[in-house]
């Protein structure tokens, strides 16, 4: 019997269908149909809704990262930076950090939150896009001149694969909207990731081995040995300090950032049963195996003990050290001048007879984050500065006062409020006099550390000034968030 070596069909066509109709189909068993959107083939059992995906290339670093094995994802955010002059990326709420990728993982930035696509501006209304990418070449990537890294880079918006061109002109649009790439023996050892259209956004990629760094992108278990703190640490971030063998970690909290040494609690071994204090020399003495520590007074210090109240006293009896010779009891009550580097205290108060008297050889700073209260106030003055010659940009530095003496102003100029505290829900005033000339001048502009300010002026009215006169104009700086409001009003003094 002859065999007929023609195939019975010269092709096979297999329906495509969208990833809306696919994932709720439950299908028949063995039915099979093509996902146009994922580019693989779709098989169903009858049973599970959404079938069974046919393993591809593109798809397989896909599943892997949504199985989150070897997987890390960011939630990338846009905000203010911490000095709030630019836009910057925020990942899983960190400040543009400096990230370790290791060898064989793969990183998710999940930019699905809105202000990717409209911040500073309002969700929903002005479009200010900013599409992440890869640079291998420079920090900016297309925009500082460079160019895109691509190699095992793959975008998605609502879950479907595009290229990057794609993922550019869809972004707005999207609801969900992710960049992968998956690190190979290939990959660079230093990447950047950038912002389609605005410079300095994004940071830099550290590409390690396995074992070298942490894969959440850290620094891992690496620690810096040096005498010297490391210059640009990270959360996170061990030094061991090669000077004095103490060993600190990183930590940066919500107001500050910090080298902390750890401690370990120390156990109760109960090594002396007892102190006593005895005259002789000055030290303290326990050069020998002994249950007993000695306390030893010296020349310039007695020291008192009062088993009733269970106190410890030093008295210092002259010269030395910066005090002025003192005695100070638990409550730190003394009638000496007392010199300190730093004090912490929940009250102060003057007991003896005349005012108190702070004084410093430079500023004296009151911070308290709900406000300084300042009772009974018999005297008040203010640093004036004086300012000549303005026109342009004039900077205001409120870092130093708040109150600007402007004489033989040459021109309407901007006024530049410079070293601003930026603590929200703060209110903040500054005051400029104006001796005017013959031809009057005013601050028709102002900038809050270089960024530009709308000026809501009483009654709507902008002054134009008043020639041969004195004018005050006043800027009260309201900071609410993020965002900033500036009051202007203004007196004529004849």
């Amino acid at each position: 019997m002859s065999s007929n070596s023609a195939p019975v069909v010269d092709r096979i066509r297999i329906i495509p269908r969208p990833d809306d109709f696919l994932d709720r189909n439950v299908g028949a068993s063995g039915e099979v149909f093509f996902d146009k959107q994922a580019n693989t083939l779709r098989v169903y059992s009858g049973k599970l809704a959404g079938g069974y995906s046919v393993v591809t290339e593109d798809n397989l670093a896909r599943n892997i990262a949504n199985a989150k094995v070897a997987a890390v994802k960011y939630t990338t955010t846009v905000a203010r930076n911490t000095g709030d002059n630019a836009n910057v990326y925020y990942l899983n709420g960190a400040e543009t950090p400096t990230l370790t990728f290791v060898i064989g993982y793969t990183y998710i930035f999940d930019q699905s939150d809105d202000t990717n696509v409209y911040f500073p501006n309002a969700n929903g209304t002005t479009l200010n896009q900013h599409q992440l990418a890869f640079s291998s070449d420079n920090a900016n990537g297309v925009v500082g001149g460079g160019t895109a890294y691509e190699n095992e880079v793959r975008y998605y918006l609502d879950d479907d694969p595009k290229t990057l061109a794609e993922y550019y002109a869809g972004f707005n649009a999207a609801t969900s909207r992710q960049v992968q790439i998956t690190i190979t023996n290939d990959t660079p050892a230093t990447l950047y990731y950038w912002c389609k259209n605005h410079a300095g956004m994004g940071g830099t990629i550290n590409v390690a081995e396995p074992g070298t760094g942490g894969g959440g992108g850290g620094s891992g278990a690496s620690v810096d040995v040096s005498d010297t703190p490391p210059g640009t640490p990270s959360a996170g971030n061990i030094w061991f300090d090669s000077s004095t063998g103490s060993l600190f970690v990183y930590i940066t909290d919500t107001d500050s950032s910090q080298w902390v040494q750890p401690t370990a609690p120390v156990p109760d071994f109960s090594t002396f049963s007892s102190v006593q204090i005895t005259g002789g020399a000055q030290s303290i003495d326990a050069s020998t195996k002994s249950d007993t520590l000695n306390f030893t007074a010296g020349t310039n210090i007695t020291m008192t003990i009062d088993e009733a109240s269970n106190t410890l006293t030093i008295n210092s009896t002259g010269g030395g050290g910066g005090g002025g010779g003192g005695s100070y009891d638990q409550s730190l009550n003394t009638s000496d001048s007392v010199t300190f580097a730093s004090l912490t205290t929940p009250s102060f108060t003057n007991s003896g007879s005349g005012g108190a008297l702070f004084d410093s050889a430079s500023t004296i700073t009151l911070d308290a984050p709900d406000g300084i209260l300042l009772e009974n106030i018999s005297k008040q003055s203010e640093i004036l500065s004086s300012l000549t010659g303005a026109t342009g940009v004039v900077a205001h530095d409120f870092g130093a006062n708040a109150i600007f003496d402007h004489t033989s102003i040459a021109a309407n100029f901007t006024a530049n409020i410079t070293n601003v505290p930026t603590t929200t829900d703060r209110a903040l005033n500054v005051v400029l006099v104006l001796r005017q000339g013959a031809t009057p001048y005013i601050p028709n502009a102002v900038q809050i550390d270089g960024v530009a300010q709308t000026i809501n002026w009483v009654e709507a009215l902008a002054p134009t000034g008043n020639a041969n006169s004195i004018d005050v104009i006043t800027f009260s700086l309201l900071r609410v968030g993020a965002t900033w409001t500036v009051l202007g009003g203004y007196t004529n003094y004849g």
